[in-house]
């Protein structure tokens, strides 16, 4: 992996301009050479993307060709955007998604910065406390009965060298390694942890299956291999495994209504009106109502991230750091005292 491979900046941009190229009739080859005005990387992937395209590959095993530097569901939606004859329609739909995340992404970790600079503040005069006052403070610890919080007040002075410089040192490490490893796990891991698919994810996820089966259904694809493409572009393995058994299921005469009983990864709601869509004809519309109200949850849920979690962000943070200097500022007051008391 390079540090060329492509964000999610560059995706959802590429994605605009696949689907302008599409809806103008011009050949994708042509188009995306020569991309200009989303960056370096994007110029790159869409000259890639062009030159396979003109050695004859498709534009899904052109994507493929990236490898891990793309998304397999990002092909995923392109493969079954190209099922459904609704190419544009596909790559919007998943942009949509991209933005949802991105722009609460951004919005959290900007909440950050307050407490960021805070937490460093703070070290700083934890460090200036270990190294400069602590010895300062020895004539009055002698005064001091023997108790726990001169000991480790002592302690903090003894290896101060590990708690200012080795500390430091680490830290800065593993940012460095971070950054230089930014397209191999820590991106992943990275990824995975600000798309929030704990709270929004998973809204998005059905939104997009649900969204995309609906464009295939209508361009009449074949209902065991659209259920498996639209599953595909998920971030739900569990799911996608399911959606296979479905397919397996249909393939062999099973009705969509019994096949459906085993996607048990799927809101029972949901089974039973697709179930209930496809008996009465109306599957599609059925879908595209499903993927609406999907799409309402995950934003409704996202702005409540982005008003909320910054606010929880920084009263954790700087409330923590307030209550842990009020603590060690008293306890060796109250230390002190209790000495002066019983002398």
């Amino acid at each position: 992996m390079s540090s060329h491979a492509p964000n999610l900046d560059d995706l959802i941009s590429l994605n605009q301009e696949i689907a302008a190229l599409v809806r103008a009739g011009i050949p994708l080859e042509l188009g995306l050479r020569g991309l200009s005005g989303g960056g370096v990387r994007l110029a790159a992937l869409s000259d890639r993307l062009a030159a396979r395209l003109a050695n004859g590959l498709t534009l899904s095993a052109a994507l493929a060709e990236e490898g891990s530097a793309v998304s397999p569901v990002y092909t995923a939606v392109i493969e079954a955007g190209l099922a459904a004859g609704k190419l544009p329609e596909a790559l919007e739909s998943l942009a949509i998604s991209g933005r949802v995340i991105q722009e609460t992404r951004r919005r959290v970790l900007l909440a950050l910065l307050y407490p960021a600079i805070c937490v460093v503040v703070a070290y700083l005069l934890f460090c200036g406390f270990v190294t400069f006052l602590i010895p300062q403070l020895e004539p009055v610890f002698e005064l001091l009965p023997h108790n726990w919080v001169v000991d480790l007040v002592r302690q903090l002075h003894e290896y101060r060298g590990y708690l200012t410089l080795v500390f430091p040192a680490v830290m800065f490490t593993a940012v460095v390694l971070t950054v230089l490893l930014r397209d191999g796990v820590t991106r992943t891991f990275w990824n995975g942890l600000t798309s929030f698919r704990w709270l929004i994810g998973r809204c998005l996820n059905w939104a997009q299956f649900t969204e995309l089966l609906a464009l295939q259904v209508d361009h009449h694809a074949p209902l065991p291999l659209a259920f498996v493409l639209a599953a595909d572009s998920t971030e739900d393995a569990r799911w996608q495994r399911e959606a296979r058994d479905v397919s397996n299921q249909l393939v062999n005469g099973v009705s969509f209504a019994e096949a459906l009983r085993s996607a048990v990864s799927l809101p029972p709601l949901v089974r039973w009106m697709m179930a209930t869509g496809e008996k009465q004809g109306m599957l599609a519309e059925t879908l595209r109502h499903l993927s609406g109200t999907y799409r309402r949850v995950a934003l409704r849920r996202a702005a409540t991230i982005k008003v909320w979690l910054p606010v929880m962000i920084t009263i954790c943070f700087t409330g923590g750091i307030g209550m842990a200097f009020g603590v060690a500022f008293f306890l060796p007051l109250r230390m002190f005292l209790l000495g002066l008391m019983n002398e």
